[in-house]
């Protein structure tokens, strides 16, 4: 009932405002025009700058050298042939594309395909670096490009520019476009896949552990920004009818990054309202720069003092208001409604092993973490890995979850060879962890959190997210993924969190709920990386029956690295004891307590 009547609010929105525009030549004049168009283009240049920034976590600098691309392309497709004949006077165009000429969404479209194409030749390398590499790469990219233009005569006409370019952006194809391309982002981040962004935002190290190819996420995410930024570039072009090298300077970055920082960084609505806003000003401001009279007084108009006004407005935006006017928030029907208030809240099969980790050896350098570590985990165990600080337990759960590539030594899981599989390979295999420093997605609810460790277990293609309406099994994996993720946050008592900021949980939810979002990946091994920790003897006890409650319900075998003894002791089946990267113990937890190489590397000599 209520997405009907939001989608019907929305429908009715959509066409008033197509009416407005149809009527908006008989009562503007061309100026405003100008500027309703210039609104629309760069709030698709903001949206496709906030994907790959705000969305998805990459610093990029490098949006005017895709602008360019995509000007130019556009420019070179719609020109005719005598125009192209007229303009190129330092240098003959190249025969081949003097007669190049097409339809204006045909140019569109190319010119986005062409700046998306040369954005993922940056990423590809850059990327794998991580770190604000990226940002500088493209920061120099961007004016590669524009030295590139300049001194390619016989393809871009070189400084001279591109004059007389046909006036195709009208108000309906500007907002057309925005239309299509809020439409297409819009659907997209309402799917899962959309959680997957954002996840790979908030944090990459967890992301991986649920399965998800951070890099190709990132391309992705990355490619797609960079078509918009060429499809805005090519709507600039043939509203402006003219362009040349010196109109892609870092300054068009700045413009746009200006408008995502005052709308709200990661929020869609933010991209809109903050394209409106930062247009119309930098418009509006015009007229401190020239002559202003005050009676008697007199001001002179000063070249660049809008720029400085605005840039003071800015400082005190980011000073009083720093995640921007809508902060990740997006706009909604809902406000106008009430909200309803939330509804109040086997046998193992044992034989064989699950898990064989046989000599394996990790080193760093000189120093040895992991020295021949050899044990097999049987079928719904729960087998503890302890050991005193320092001894390579959380390094052996890095080797066995694929954060390191073990030096020597073979690992097994289900019989299959894991050793130098990725993070997301081993997810995939069957196998989940969770951190000892609560690693959650923070800005994201707790549905969205367990939402996201599905993903990995979901059929559909990233791009089939940009029309859910064709491709309708999007929305039913997305709709089978809620109900699953509501039922497993019901089972944990999560379920009163559901709308909450996972950083808003006490805790302890916040322990259970990294649980559920490993849960969400279906795993069958699950490695528990000292889920005690910072809790009180009571929620300790808690902890005990919460551990054997998740091996019996879940059918899962279980890894537990814990320091706290009552803990380890009550819980576990079997226990492996690590001193110095040693393998130095193995038994029950009698056994165990009463080993004295045991209570030699606890204790020391004497206590032995």
């Amino acid at each position: 009932m209520r997405r009907t009547r939001n989608l019907l609010l929305t429908v009715i929105a959509v066409v008033l405002f197509a009416v407005f525009l149809d009527h908006a030549p008989d009562f503007l004049n061309g100026y405003w025009q100008r500027i309703l168009n210039l609104i629309a283009i760069n709030a698709i240049l903001a949206l496709s700058l906030n994907l790959i920034y705000g969305i998805t976590g990459m610093f990029s600098l490098g949006h005017a050298g895709f602008m360019a691309i995509g000007a130019y392309v556009s420019a070179l497709l719609v020109l005719s042939p005598a125009q192209k004949n007229a303009m190129w006077i330092l240098e003959d165009i190249y025969p081949w594309l003097l007669n190049v000429n097409s339809p204006f969404i045909v140019s569109l479209i190319a010119a986005g395909v062409a700046a998306a194409f040369f954005g993922l030749l940056v990423a590809i390398p850059v990327l794998r670096l991580g770190g604000d590499y990226l940002g500088i790469a493209t920061l120099g990219f961007a004016e590669i490009i524009r030295i590139l233009i300049t001194n390619t005569a016989r393809l871009t006409n070189g400084s001279l520019g591109l004059k007389g370019i046909p006036a195709y952006t009208t108000l309906f194809m500007s907002w057309g476009c925005l239309g299509v391309v809020l439409l297409c982002m819009v659907c997209m981040l309402r799917s899962n896949f959309g959680g997957v962004l954002r996840a790979v935002r908030d944090d990459e190290v967890a992301a991986k552990m649920m399965g998800i190819n951070t890099f190709r996420v990132k391309v992705i995410a990355f490619t797609l920004g960079c078509f918009g930024g060429g499809l805005g570039g090519a709507l600039m072009g043939n509203l402006i009818t003219t362009i040349d090298p010196r109109m892609f300077m870092i300054t068009q970055t700045y413009n746009i990054l200006m408008i995502i920082v005052v709308g709200g960084l990661g929020s869609v609505t933010g991209s809109i309202i903050g394209s409106v806003l930062v247009t119309t000003m930098l418009e509006w401001l015009r007229f401190v720069e020239n002559p202003i009279t005050l009676g008697s007084f007199t001001i002179p108009g000063i070249p660049g003092m809008r720029m400085v006004i605005f840039s003071l407005l800015l400082i005190i935006v980011i000073i009083f208001r720093r995640e921007g006017i809508m902060g990740m928030r997006e706009f909604s029907w809902d406000i106008f409604f009430p909200k309803p208030k939330p509804k109040p809240k086997a046998e193992h099969d044992t034989s064989g092993n699950v898990l064989e980790v046989r000599d394996v050896v990790l080193k760093f350098g000189g120093l040895t973490a992991i020295d021949t570590l050899t044990f097999d985990i049987k079928r719904g165990q729960i087998m503890g890995l302890i050991g005193p600080n320092g001894a390579g337990k959380t390094s052996a759960f890095n080797v066995i979850s694929g954060f390191y590539k073990p030096t020597t030594g073979t690992i097994r899981f289900l019989g299959k060879s894991i050793g130098g599989l990725t993070p997301d390979e081993v997810c995939k295999a069957g196998m989940s962890r969770t951190f000892q420093n609560i690693r959650l997605f923070g800005h994201e609810t707790v549905l969205q959190n367990v939402m996201t460790g599905s993903r990995v277990r979901q059929s559909y293609a990233w791009w089939q997210t940009l029309l859910p309406f064709v491709f309708t099994d999007v929305i039913r994996e997305d709709a089978r993924v809620r109900a699953q993720a509501m039922n497993l946050l019901e089972q944990l008592g999560l379920d009163e969190f559901a709308e909450e900021k996972a950083s808003s949980l006490p805790y302890g939810a916040q322990r259970r709920l990294e649980i559920a979002r490993a849960l969400a990946t279906r795993p069958e091994f699950l490695l528990l990386d000292e889920p005690a920790a910072g809790m009180n003897p009571q929620e300790s006890e808690e902890l005990l029956q919460f551990i054997r409650r998740l091996r019996d319900e879940f059918h899962l075998t279980i890894l537990l690295i814990e320091h706290d003894m009552k803990v380890v002791m009550n819980v576990c089946d079997y226990i492996h004891v690590l001193d110095q990267g040693v393998h130095i113990a193995q038994g029950t937890p009698d056994e165990i307590k009463a080993n004295p190489r045991v209570i030699e590397a606890y204790l020391g000599k004497g206590a032995a």
